[in-house]
C-alpha cells in the first residue's frame, strides 16, 4: 500500500499546484491590422530580440526590450510584431520580431 500511496500523492500534488508568471506589460496591443499615420522616417528596418536561458524562466519583456534597443536610438515601440517561443536542446526562451517605430512622430488624425 505504501508503494502506491507515494506516487498517487505526488501526482495529486502536481495536478493541484499551479504556476503564474507575468509575461509582458503593454501599452497597445492588437491582433488586427491598424493603420497608423507615420512619416517614412518614423519606421525602422525590421528588428529581432531574443531572451534565451539555460536555467530559470526567460522573460518576454526582456526580448521585446532587446528588439527595440537593436533598432537604434529614438525607437520606442514595435508594430507588425511576432512573438515566438523557442525550445532548443539545452535552453528555452522568446524571440520577438517587429518593425520599430518612433511614436513621437505619429501624426494626428484629420
Amino acid at each position: 500500500m505504501k508503494k502506491i500511496a507515494l506516487p498517487i500523492l505526488v501526482v495529486c500534488a502536481v495536478a493541484l499546484s499551479s504556476c503564474n508568471q507575468r509575461l509582458i506589460d503593454f501599452t497597445v496591443i492588437s491582433s488586427k491590422n491598424v493603420t497608423l499615420r507615420l512619416p517614412n522616417d518614423a519606421k525602422g528596418p525590421r528588428t529581432e530580440g531574443k531572451e534565451m536561458k539555460m536555467c530559470g524562466q526567460p522573460m518576454l519583456k526582456a526580448a521585446v526590450d532587446k528588439a527595440i534597443e537593436n533598432a537604434g536610438p529614438g525607437y520606442d515601440a514595435l508594430i507588425d510584431g511576432v512573438v515566438s517561443s523557442r525550445w532548443e536542446f539545452y535552453r528555452q526562451g522568446w524571440v520577438v520580431n517587429g518593425t520599430p517605430i518612433k511614436t513621437s512622430k505619429l501624426k494626428a488624425s484629420e
